[in-house]
């Protein structure tokens, strides 16, 4: 509704010729939700763009939980960055995934190394660890997560050794205290759009977190 939100609402004194630098990435099964809110609340989409002054995505996949979905997922976003980055060669790539869209970000980040493309921030929260691991160098690989999550950990198909675990062994893993009052389900949606999260655990490590508008 707003045409000149990508410039502060002030298009006479900001540009910006680069378009979308953040994907946001949601979990399994989000488009069988009626209606919902999204896994990315509006005041969260506004926070992450305001951080980093860049335009963001919510990028749609079908949220199937099997190893197809996640795949057909990522090629398809990988196709878009690469189609993106055509126009955008200088611009950095930023990818935040929840729970298993973390996985697909992870494979987004590996097939865009093949097309040495870097993908600068990659940031997944509550993500499944099990067999999907970085092969490509990104700038900066933040894990978050808590231990009440039981979704984590539990959910899904197991296909690694039948082994789950909460951590990545390469990325910087950033622990999240949980109230005992959030079950393993709701403390596994606590943390990726929630501001306060962000803000205390997060933010602090991010890298290159502010850019201006061009001028």
């Amino acid at each position: 509704m707003n045409l000149y939100t990508y410039v502060a609402n002030n298009p006479l004194r900001y540009i910006d010729p680069t378009g979308h630098k953040i994907w946001l990435i949601h979990g399994t099964n989000l488009m069988k939700v009626d209606n919902p809110e999204d896994t990315w609340t509006s005041d969260f989409v506004k926070y992450i763009g305001d951080l980093y002054d860049e335009d963001v995505s919510k990028f749609r996949w079908s949220g199937g939980n099997n190893k197809p979905a996640r795949k057909d997922g990522a090629e398809a976003l990988a196709d878009e960055i690469i189609n993106w980055r055509k126009a955008n060669p200088d611009e950095p790539i930023r990818l935040i995934g929840h729970s298993h869209g973390g996985n697909v970000a992870i494979m987004v980040a590996n097939l865009l190394g093949e097309e040495d493309i870097k993908v600068e921030t990659l940031v997944t929260i509550a993500t499944p660890v099990r067999g999907y691991q970085l092969k490509q160098e990104v700038g900066q690989h933040l894990h978050v997560y808590n231990e009440r999550d039981g979704i984590q950990v539990n959910g899904g198909s197991i296909w690694l050794l039948g082994k789950a675990r909460r951590t990545f062994p390469a990325a910087a893993n950033v622990k999240v205290e949980v109230d005992s009052k959030y079950d393993g389900i709701k403390a596994h949606s606590i943390m990726h759009s929630n501001i306060d999260v962000w803000n205390m655990y997060i933010k602090p490590l991010l890298r290159d977190f502010y850019r201006p508008y061009s001028r």
